[in-house]
């Protein structure tokens, strides 16, 4: 019996792409409207930066933007730096291409600052070309993106470049960082293998120091060893001896919080999740007070962890839902500083632009008078364009919101059908192994899988369905395959789909809920998953889903 499915497929169009053209267009003509009516002012400004700054020699040009740059005068200092980054040329010494490479670094430092990691990774990757000697500060910022899109074999490598390179120059701060980034990689994604050679070159190395900062890296290097091997107790004794830090110790666990982050799993490993979460906790308000969010994201999974091994599920759900909301805010604020980038970098863009077309003023003027009129052309047909498709495209998904819409109606009135079939049949015994048989079977397995509790289990299987059923799961995997059409994997998503529908467009209950914590509720692995699926199945995405249901609820 071929059952037919919940939800209709159709081609994904994104309607989110004319708005963002169209967003991208207005702002542009916006931008040449403010550029004719300030033109002659903004004229003189650039001649006076132009003869400030375009004749200042690139070494005394560059300590001006460091100067800047400690000062907190981030805009300033990233003019310095890009003019000076951007007189690069091959031709030059290797003193003037030191300075260039270390212009850009800092250009991408301030990048990355202000969270615009894509504009930072350019500027390092392109002071790493050039530069004729490697510049340990570069691999370490790469390694830090990398690090913050949860890259870690990437960033392992450029740290592990780090780290070399500032062996070879005999940079001792540079050496003890990367050295503690490393530790903290390795110990987060457990492959402490390679921390035992470095640890071994580091001990070795010639003319180091052997102070306060050199003992305490040794003793975190060897304490995460000696926990990787199972010997907690010399590892506990050896972090106690590095709790406090000395300074220069900065490692990207943060040097407040790295060796009692380190006890605190630790006592994990140990089976000690009591000790453990009395670490974390305090761990938890010192990241709280210092803003630092995402390591306060790191505790909050580890308290989760804990907190489930010692049976306290409702302390679980609320360490959990504090998760959520935060990595929710943390998103959101990302968001806006990446707006707030956008138009930083664009400004910064035009302002280099404008320095350097400023000798040839006739050449500037008609450049700009070209590039106006071409772009109001442009835009005027983009604009034409992009008005007709969405008009087009928002038909076409509101017609597919109605067919998922009718759809998930028809799916509720054969569960009612079921119901009600179920209460005057009362409880009857198993029918023989014949299509009767094959058709109770499916009644059944929809009735289970209606409940959403048990579809909403992150690790539900055919087995713990069968079980429920109450036959083997041999039997229930034949039915599902050959009545139903599809595989249990498919089946089930369909099931949750439909929750997931009733839940967007239930404003009242689930309105103030985002994407993520729905899908989190419904058993979904990841918002990424969640997203595909529900693609899928009713071939919009969530957010398309949630917006046309509030076009279509009738108004009061």
């Amino acid at each position: 019996m071929k059952r037919k499915p919940i939800f209709a497929l159709a081609k994904y169009v994104p309607i989110s792409e004319w708005a963002r053209k169209t967003a991208l267009c207005v702002g542009f003509i916006l931008f040449l409207f403010a550029i004719s009516a300030q033109a002659a002012q903004e004229y003189e400004d650039m001649q006076n930066l132009y003869r400030r700054y375009m004749n200042t020699p690139s070494d005394t040009l560059y300590e001006t933007g460091h100067r800047f740059l400690e000062a907190g005068q981030f805009d300033e200092a990233m003019v310095c730096f890009t003019i000076v980054g951007n007189r690069f040329s091959p031709k030059m010494n290797s003193e003037e291409k030191r300075i260039c490479a270390y212009a850009l670094n800092n250009a991408g430092g301030i990048s990355q600052l202000r969270s615009n990691y894509s504009t930072a990774f350019s500027y390092y990757k392109k002071a790493m070309q050039v530069t004729d000697e490697p510049i340990h500060q570069t691999y370490n910022n790469i390694a830090g993106i990398y690090l913050f899109y949860n890259d870690y074999q990437n960033a392992r490598r450029y740290l592990t470049q780090a780290f070399d390179v500032s062996l070879e120059q005999k940079n001792w701060e540079s050496l003890r960082n990367a050295l503690q980034n490393l530790i903290f990689l390795n110990w987060m994604v457990d492959s402490l293998g390679s921390t035992a050679r470095q640890l071994a070159l580091y001990e070795q190395a010639d003319s180091m120091p052997h102070d306060e900062s050199y003992h305490y890296v040794v003793d975190v290097a060897r304490g995460t060893l000696l926990a990787a091997e199972g010997r907690y107790t010399e590892a506990l004794a050896l972090f106690d001896s590095a709790k406090v830090t000395p300074a220069g110790a900065n490692s990207i666990g943060s040097e407040n919080y790295n060796v009692p982050l380190y006890i605190a799993m630790t006592y994990m490993d140990m089976g000690n999740y009591a000790e453990a979460l009395t670490y974390l906790q305090d761990i938890a308000v010192e990241t709280r007070a210092n803003d630092a969010l995402y390591m306060l994201m790191l505790v909050y999974k580890l308290e989760m962890e804990c907190q489930q091994k010692m049976g306290d599920a409702q302390a679980a759900r609320q360490t959990k839902y504090e998760y959520l909301d935060l990595r929710d805010s943390i998103n959101t604020a990302e968001e806006l500083e990446k707006i707030k980038n956008i138009e930083f970098f664009h400004e910064v863009d035009k302002y280099e632009k404008q320095v350097v077309q400023l000798s040839d003023e006739k050449n500037a003027r008609t450049l700009v008078a070209t590039i106006s009129i071409v772009a109001l052309l442009v835009v005027a047909v983009l604009l034409a364009v992009a008005i007709r498709q969405n008009r087009q495209l928002n038909e076409s998904n509101k017609d597919l919101f109605r067919k998922n819409e009718e759809l998930l109606r028809q799916a509720d009135a054969e569960r009612q059908k079921r119901t009600m079939k179920k209460n005057d049949a009362g409880n009857t015994a198993t029918p023989p192994r014949d299509d009767a048989y094959s058709s109770q079977l499916c009644e059944r397995i929809s009735e289970v899988l209606d409940d959403v509790d048990f579809i909403a289990q992150h690790d539900l299987t055919v087995e713990r369905l069968a079980q429920r059923v109450g036959v083997h799961e041999k039997q229930v995997s034949q039915v599902i395959n050959e009545s139903m059409g599809k595989n249990f994997s498919t089946l089930l998503n369909e099931y949750r789909i439909r929750e997931a529908c009733k839940r967007l467009t239930d404003f009242e209950h689930y309105g103030t809920m985002t994407n993520e914590t729905i899908a989190e509720g419904l058993g979904f692995k990841s918002r990424s998953h969640f997203t595909r699926t529900f693609k899928k199945i009713t071939g919009l995405t969530p957010s398309q889903y949630q917006r046309i249901a509030k076009e279509e609820a009738p108004r009061s």
